[in-house]
């Protein structure tokens, strides 16, 4: 054979398995060095909607408060608050023409409220029985101008005793869900409660008797934030919380709806509110308990439960504050909880106090001045 020919064959000569083994070892260790920095500039971008999202939210809250002197009319929750195409800071901002529901955070594999799970799953007849105590059934019907009838989603499953099944997973969807009534942030408890009503002993103190006295409950506080409320609270607007990232404390979606399917996580509605630092239960006291005696308990030894808030994009949490700021809280010691000072109780993996009050509001109350300088 010619020494041309010979030299022609192997200039035509193919890759060996050799070379093709570490050319792909190489683009392999590439994909390794470059996916944590695509993860990261993911997480990123979701975070930056997350706070769009959420100062958009702010702007719609400061707009009802400005309106109405109030920032909203309650929690996203039908057994607490009211018919939630009517109550709610949700129905607030919808009714608005703000969409809340294509306002989802992304990051939060939490994709709907747990408001759903009362709106899919409630016995009609055991949410009837709240009327006398929670506007469960909203405003009465309309007549249109064809003479037909509108009724809001939850007086229509109470009228009509629509049990849970398909027929009420349909008019869910289609009335709620579709018309963008829907979120997975999480209230706090400022925003919607805005502070307890105390007797003279120390015990909550109801508007209405008979009807709920825990402090999760409108009854036993002064109702949903108002705007001359952070002008003599003895914190700064700026660190008190309106709303976060929501975590869902196990609770699921118990059926399909729309885009979600069943098992879908649900973010909790709003946080708790002031608990004992020692055992995270509401402190109770005699009835002739001096104030002397359980000032010290409410002021000193309570503290915000932000346990609902969730540490979603790289161990922070995204918070809305009262002045329209939206700021990261950092979830220090990786137990996925933020630590207002309670002790290894509740999931807390230990007493770090990952946030204190000059951070942002922890303690009872916004307008105890004595409690602020104590702590």
């Amino acid at each position: 054979m010619k020494k041309r020919d010979l030299s022609r064959r192997r200039s035509r000569r193919g890759f060996t398995l050799v070379e093709m083994l570490v050319v792909i070892s190489i683009i392999g260790i590439l994909v390794a060095l470059l996916m944590p920095a695509i993860f990261i500039a993911r997480e990123s971008a979701r975070k930056t909607m997350c706070q769009n999202n959420l100062r958009q939210i702010g702007i719609g809250l400061t707009a009802k408060a400005n309106e109405a002197g109030r920032y909203c009319t309650g929690a996203f929750d039908w057994l607490n608050d009211g018919a939630v195409t009517e109550i709610g800071w949700v129905a607030d901002l919808v009714n608005s023409e703000i969409a809340v529901g294509q306002m989802l955070c992304t990051s939060n594999d939490n994709r709907v409220s747990a408001a759903y799970g009362a709106l899919l799953s409630a016995d009609p007849s055991s949410i009837s029985s709240l009327q006398g105590c929670v506007n469960v059934y909203g405003s009465q019907g309309r007549t249109a101008p064809d003479g037909s009838s509108i009724v809001n989603p939850c007086r229509t499953i109470l009228d009509g005793n629509i049990a849970p099944g398909e027929n009420r997973r349909i008019l869910v969807e289609e009335k709620i869900l579709k018309k963008h009534y829907n979120t997975n942030y999480t209230a706090s408890w400022f925003l919607v409660r805005g502070g307890l009503r105390l007797k003279s002993n120390g015990n909550p103190q109801p508007a209405v008797n008979g009807c709920d006295t825990s402090i999760f409950s409108r009854n036993v506080t002064n109702g949903p934030l108002r705007q001359g409320d952070l002008d003599r609270a003895a914190i700064s607007a700026s660190f008190v919380p309106f709303l976060a990232d929501g975590g869902g404390a196990g609770q699921v979606l118990p059926e399909n709806i729309g885009n979600f399917p069943s098992g879908t996580g649900m973010a909790v509605t709003y946080t708790p509110g002031p608990v004992r630092r020692d055992t995270m239960e509401v402190p109770t006291f005699g009835n002739n308990t001096p104030r002397s005696q359980w000032w010290g308990v409410w002021a000193l030894g309570t503290r915000q439960d932000y346990r609902p808030f969730a540490p979603l994009h790289r161990g922070s949490t995204m918070v809305l504050f009262g002045d329209g700021s939206v700021r990261a809280v950092q979830d220090q010691n990786g137990d996925a909880l933020i630590n207002t000072g309670f002790s290894p109780v509740g999931g807390f993996a230990d007493d770090l106090q990952e946030l204190h009050h000059e951070e942002m509001a922890t303690l009872y109350s916004i307008y105890d001045r004595d409690a602020m300088e104590r702590n």
